[in-house]
């Protein structure tokens, strides 16, 4: 009986680290991809003459901040 209980709180470790363990890499990816878009727009806007260099490296900054 107490070998079956055992293997029933192992199974339920197992299970709740594959939860939390997902549930961080989704939360991370997010924002990663999050910030790489408004940096890649930031650069193509700077690419296209649009921003001055300053007003680049300062938005720059703060996005990787």
């Amino acid at each position: 009986m107490t070998l079956y209980f055992i293997g029933f709180l192992a199974l339920r470790l197992l299970c709740l680290t594959f939860v939390v363990v997902l549930i961080l890499r989704i939360a991370a990816g997010t924002g990663r991809h999050r910030g790489d878009g408004a940096l890649a727009a930031l650069e193509r806007r700077f690419v296209a003459g649009e921003l001055p260099e300053e007003d680049f490296r300062h938005m720059r900054d703060v996005l990787e901040s």
